[in-house]
């Protein structure tokens, strides 16, 4: 794969512990930008992170929770002066990458796109799994 400068890709995973009775669910994502052109997604600039967790969902659910988040995010900071706003260059596209090919279903505006990768080819896969993942065991120990 090759990551273009001016796209803004968005790394989603999510984790899901359906052995128990309430069963909770947890999303993530990691928003990168690169430099220049790249096919080494190591050498990402990471400008946003996000986690979330609910009881009686699914992992689907939470990393489409996790999806609508960052388009809000990024919407509401490209039409403000806030912090990120200032951060945030203006995107020819945006791109979801993912190992879950669930993602597919999901409604986006035209200037998104949808991709599915090997989880084991890149690290973000990984760590936005484990931080959905984490994400849910603190829900279980606050639950409030």
């Amino acid at each position: 794969m090759i990551f273009e400068k001016n796209i803004l890709y968005i790394w989603v995973g999510g984790s899901c512990d359906y052995g128990h009775k309430e069963r909770a669910g947890g999303g993530a994502y990691i928003a990168q930008t690169f430099e220049s052109e790249s096919k080494d997604s190591a050498k990402a600039k990471t400008i946003d992170t996000y986690t979330c967790a609910e009881f009686d969902t699914t992992e689907f659910k939470m990393i489409f929770k996790a999806m609508n988040h960052a388009l809000e995010k990024v919407g509401s900071a490209s039409n403000s002066n806030s912090e990120l706003a200032v951060s945030l260059p203006t995107f020819s596209k945006i791109i979801f990458l993912s190992n879950v090919q669930y993602i597919l279903n999901f409604e986006k505006p035209d200037n998104v796109e949808v991709k599915i990768l090997p989880y084991h080819k890149f690290d973000q896969q990984k760590e936005v799994h484990d931080m959905a993942s984490n994400a849910m065991r603190e829900l279980r120990k606050n639950p409030n």
